[in-house]
């Protein structure tokens, strides 16, 4: 009998992979006429790429936070004031 996996096929992915699906999925939703099933698939789809994708910019956030030093050590600042330098 096969090994059931733990994790889902989406769970695995890389930012750049789950972003690119992702954006097909909103680019099929937005152009082209579905059924109602498709429309909910891609819908669920769609939410569990962003998540993941969400949980991965998070993580990316928090290690480039981590790597910001001051003489003092470690110095946590806001991302978004670092797009000024």
């Amino acid at each position: 009998m096969p090994k059931k996996q733990t994790t889902s096929k989406s769970e695995s992915l890389d930012f750049e992979t789950a972003l690119k699906q992702l954006q097909e999925v909103v680019s099929r939703m937005e152009n082209e006429q579905q059924s109602l099933d498709a429309a909910i698939a891609d819908y669920a789809k769609g939410t569990q790429l962003a998540t993941l994708c969400q949980q991965q910019l998070d993580a990316a956030q928090l290690k480039v936070e981590q790597l910001v030093k001051s003489k003092d050590g470690f110095r946590f600042e806001n991302l978004d004031t670092l797009d000024d330098v």
